[in-house]
């Protein structure tokens, strides 16, 4: 039996011991990993909402989040964008309900696992908890599970995981820095500090000390969790709304098996001339982004910058940017690259103009890279012969409506990246050149 297999083995598992205790919003159910035809017009409302969380316009990201649940019920990614949208909110107990949601109908994610163990975590729930980072350790990456581990109350076991992973070859500091915290929130400040010594500044030592002395006295459970992720839980949390609540009916077993979906393929199409004078400046090559999780001000805990944070540097206590991401909604947008290719909207976003056709796929490879919300879409390439010369234009197409398109550029543009919106029409297409 490969991990895969035991991970959603053990995770229904969990799931199931834990609803029986009382501690789950629902009653058992069964799982199903997709619903077959989903409407284009709802993964348009899923996608509006990760853009309206790369804003942090949470309020926003919900509304749409909810809509796109409440149209398609039983479609696992929708579900997991919802309990980000709540976690991004503050509201860790609907968050709970929508990751529970998204895992009853597709066990294998990990991730969405791991942001369940951290909301159960920051109301309290630790031993729920514990549950579910056992059933998915086999497939969590290590300093990730120890930091949850330690955060859960278990810090000496969170250490001897840490230390491992610590003493691995190409551990970083990132994986020491988590492994000063669990020394520290175990007790051990002396092992602590000389961990922490190996990446923080002298002068700076004392002060992160000083506030990991005050995380591992926590006020309220969610303090902790609150440290590492910026994030405040909210004032009140009315939890998920009764009409969301996924139903036994209709739903099957899932599988467990993890699904890899190839990358979306470049394809050729006719894109017209845009009304405006193409942008020819080149796609600066940049090391993939993660995009943190971006909450209003007065979400944000007011904490020192040495505390752990969700998307920090690596020389502090922080999860994997895999891991940290709130808006890199891998499920969705291979259900977008499948469902959107085909769509009926003409609408492209067009990411810039190249003087030579090899440029047009090196900066795809860049842009995509940088921006993980371009991934689900289509990327188009077209000639264009205007009065300054020939040049090559790179697009993303596959929105289901212009408000669409619309939307995803104006995420883009507040992200640091430059486009705009345009109409597909005659111009040649040209090949992408190959890697």
């Amino acid at each position: 039996m490969n991990s895969s297999v035991r991970f959603g083995t053990a995770l229904r598992a969990a799931l199931f011991v834990i609803t029986l205790g009382g501690c789950a919003a629902h009653a058992p159910r069964t799982t199903s990993t997709t619903v077959g035809k989903v409407d284009p017009a709802n993964i348009g409302l899923a996608t509006r909402a990760q853009v309206a969380l790369m804003a942090g316009q949470t309020v926003q990201a919900i509304d749409f989040a909810e809509r796109a649940v409440a149209a398609t019920p039983t479609d696992a990614g929708f579900r997991m964008v919802l309990g980000n949208s709540y976690f991004a909110g503050g509201r860790f107990a609907s968050a709970e309900d929508a990751y529970r949601d998204s895992l009853t109908l597709s066990a294998s994610q990990p991730q969405v696992v791991l942001k369940l163990a951290l909301v159960s975590i920051a109301q309290g729930k630790n031993a729920q908890a514990l549950a579910f980072l056992a059933a998915a350790r086999s497939v969590l990456d290590p300093s990730d599970y120890g930091l949850a581990l330690a955060l859960a109350g278990r810090p000496q076991d969170a250490a001897q995981v840490l230390r491992q992973a610590a003493e691995q070859v190409g551990a970083d500091s990132r994986v020491r820095q988590n492994l000063a915290l669990a020394l520290a929130l175990s007790g051990d400040w002396t092992g602590a500090r000389g961990v922490a010594a190996q990446d923080v500044a002298a002068d700076q030592l004392d002060g992160r000390i000083q506030s990991w002395m005050q995380l591992a006295k926590p006020t309220r459970a969610s303090d902790q969790v609150a440290s590492l992720t910026g994030i405040a839980p909210a004032a009140s949390d009315p939890g998920q709304p009764v009409r969301l609540a996924l139903q036994d009916k209709g739903t099957r077993l899932a599988s467990v098996a993890p699904v890899i979906e190839p990358a979306p393929a470049v394809a050729q199409v006719e894109v017209a001339p845009a009304v405006q004078t193409a942008e020819v400046a080149p796609v600066i090559a940049a090391a993939p982004a993660v995009i943190a999780i971006a909450v209003p001000a007065e979400r944000r805990v007011a904490a020192s910058a040495l505390t752990p944070k969700f998307a920090s540097s690596m020389s502090q206590p922080s999860l994997s940017p895999r891991a940290a991401a709130l808006t890199d909604a891998g499920m969705l947008y291979r259900r977008a690259a499948l469902t959107t290719s085909s769509q009926r909207s003409r609408t492209v976003v067009q990411l810039g103009a190249y003087a030579s056709r090899d440029r047009v796929s090196i900066a795809w490879r860049h842009v995509s890279g940088r921006f993980s919300s371009l991934r689900g879409y289509t990327p188009v390439a077209a000639r264009y012969d205007g009065e300054r010369g020939t040049f090559f234009r790179l697009s993303v197409q596959g929105f289901g409506s212009a408000r669409d398109a619309v939307a995803m550029c104006s995420g883009l543009k507040r992200a640091g990246a430059t486009c705009f919106v345009r109409k597909v029409a005659g111009d040649a297409p040209v090949q992408m050149a190959s890697r």
